[in-house]
């Protein structure tokens, strides 16, 4: 007993570090697009509209649910975003200090203290990557002990919970499954594919309410096959010290694999199947780089990797010399600290520029223009009438590359005017898209030309069809101009908008 409220007390003093650490990020600008979604899509589905069906989305529907949830009781804001964000970052600190503290309470404090530095580099707001890593590594940590049928039947669920969120880690998911699995007794393996049923019966539900072929259209063909290689970022553009982070991160992940396969060898085979789990999960996640080789990508892979190896060193050091001296625990606990403190200092963050309307608000860079972006807002507020259909996107909709998806979440009086509240390059753009179409329901167009000249080496920069432009040409009256941001008024609504501003 006294042992485990000391190991409460460590994981206790760990989370506190995490949310400090964190807590600037509360006030961090937002990603326009991405966390935009985040904001939107569970408002759009409490409001009855249907992923896959009503609004595009290539994500799998269990981060929404969530967020849905959240929302139901708390209210839809950024702040509460967040709160889940952070809450997703402290369930991935304590798996992790759970995995590890089974080789002893300091091993686990050294690794939650790695964990804490590197989760502290991140944004805090709710990623889908996040989510599923949280989830998947909840899902390992559960299954510590194979012979408890509930324990079994939980990390099944939170598995199934896991791939809805990221459908694309059901190769790193089998992987690390797999050891634990097969060493289940019988009767609890039944239990955990029981779990992971009912964690994956959500699908189910949208399967049946937009069509099975709906469902692999926007899981599958849609960001494999059409928007990934539009996204593609080659390794050969990247710049060195993000390649040697990859290299890192390769080297770490092979290092955490073999070692877990020694200590299989060793006098508790069953905690050496855990640690090949979490080693084979943290080396499975290779795709997300080698699909778009940036900064971001790179690192959100090799955090798990990263976090696991002072465990594979105190194992490989625990083999060469037993027992393992004392004075390793100062030089443990010493190196990390210095790994820690410097990742901490360096991810102080811009402070943004929140913008408000309608009792809402949202921050955006210095870079996005926030004085502009707020008359901009503020002028559509003045003459917009609630139930008006609004539109956002780029200026030049022949590349759907970015959208300020957040500004939907600012204005939930005028709902949204298109399928494609996110833009994606090979989607939006595509031959024969209702693009055009849903320009031309809008009342208001909202469109910002910065996003035009944004750049990348891939397919994104290709044009795709001028209908929606045409559209934009015919069907519009150009009303006001705000630095980059565009407003249009539809020519149906001459008759009932008459004072023009003064462009700013």
């Amino acid at each position: 007993m006294r042992n485990a409220r000391f190991k409460v007390f460590i994981f206790a003093l760990l989370a506190v570090l995490l949310v400090v650490a964190l807590w600037p990020a509360f006030q961090s600008p937002g990603q326009p697009e991405d966390e935009g979604i985040a904001l939107v899509y569970p408002e759009m589905f409490l409001k009855g509209h249907l992923p896959y069906r009503d609004f595009e989305s290539v994500y799998g529907p269990d981060n929404l649910l969530v967020l849905s949830g959240a929302y139901a009781l708390f209210g839809a804001n950024v702040f509460v975003e967040r709160t889940v964000g952070l809450i997703y970052r402290l369930l991935i600190l304590l798996a992790v200090f759970g995995i590890a503290q089974r080789w002893g309470k300091l091993i686990g404090a050294v690794c939650g203290l790695l964990a804490v530095g590197l989760l502290s580099a991140t944004e805090v707001w709710v990623n889908t990557w996040f989510t599923g890593i949280a989830l998947a590594l909840c899902a390992l940590w559960t299954l510590a002990n194979p012979r408890s049928r509930a324990r079994c039947f939980a990390a099944g669920v939170l598995a199934g919970t896991a791939l809805l969120c990221r459908c694309d880690f059901v190769i790193a998911l089998t992987a690390a499954l797999l050891p634990l699995f097969l060493s289940m007794p019988r009767k609890t393996k039944k239990w955990f594919l029981a779990g992971a049923a009912a964690g994956l019966l959500p699908l189910l539900y949208f399967a049946i309410a937009v069509g099975p072929t709906q469902l692999v259209e926007s899981l599958f063909v849609l960001p494999v096959i059409r928007i990934g290689p539009r996204g593609h970022l080659p390794i050969s553009n990247a710049p060195a010290e993000i390649v040697w982070l990859f290299c890192f991160y390769i080297a770490a992940s092979v290092a955490n694999v073999g070692v877990a396969l020694l200590d299989l060898r060793g006098h508790n085979p069953e905690r050496g199947r855990l640690f090949l789990g979490a080693a084979l999960f943290g080396l499975g996640l290779v795709h997300y780089p080698l699909s778009r080789f940036d900064s971001g990508h790179v690192f959100n892979a090799a955090v798990i990797s990263f976090i696991l190896l002072p465990l594979s060193i105190s194992i490989l050091v625990s083999l060469l010399a037993k027992p393992l001296p004392r004075w390793s625990a100062v030089i443990a606990v010493v190196a990390v600290m210095l790994i820690v403190i410097p990742l901490i200092k360096s991810s102080r963050r811009e402070e943004g520029v929140f913008i408000s309307q309608n009792g809402r608000s949202f921050p955006v860079a210095r870079n996005q223009l926030p004085q502009a972006a707020d008359r901009f807002l503020a002028e559509l507020q003045r003459v917009s009438v609630p139930g008006q259909f609004l539109f956002v996107g780029p200026a030049d909709l022949r590349r759907t590359r970015y959208c300020d998806t957040w500004i939907y979440h600012l204005f939930p009086q005028l709902p949204p005017a298109t399928y494609f509240l996110q833009m994606d390059a090979g989607s939006a753009n595509a031959p024969g898209s209702r693009l055009g179409h849903d320009v031309a329901r809008a009342d208001w167009l909202l469109l910002n030309r910065a996003w035009d000249v944004l750049y990348e080496p891939n397919r994104s920069a290709e044009f795709g069809p001028d209908e929606p432009n045409k559209v934009v040409r015919a069907e519009f009256d150009f009303w006001a101009e705000y630095g980059p941001y565009l407003i249009f008024r539809n020519k149906r609504l001459r008759n009932l908008v008459e004072q023009r501003p003064a462009n700013g």
